[in-house]
């Protein structure tokens, strides 16, 4: 099933500008069907791949040492 932009943005109870930046910054994948750049539609599993990816809760990530900063301009004395 392809949705439009709009039922795209209720589904996920955003505005439809959110929709359209996803769509152009590649986030979300869309047809775009007609002459020139076309009408976007949205498939309801790429809207459901989208979602997936933006789940946080599933992963724990391990804490990390942080990384110490390379001063390659100081130069130690001493050796």
């Amino acid at each position: 099933m392809l949705l439009t932009v709009e039922q795209a943005a209720t589904q996920l109870q955003v505005s439809r500008s959110v929709v359209y930046a996803l769509v152009e910054r590649g986030k979300l994948a869309c047809h775009r069907i007609g002459l020139g750049r076309g009408t976007i539609r949205i498939a309801q599993s790429d809207l459901d791949t989208y979602l997936e990816s933006c789940r946080e809760g599933d992963r724990i990530e391990e804490p990390t040492a942080p990384r110490r900063a390379k001063l390659k301009h100081i130069r130690l004395s001493g050796s």
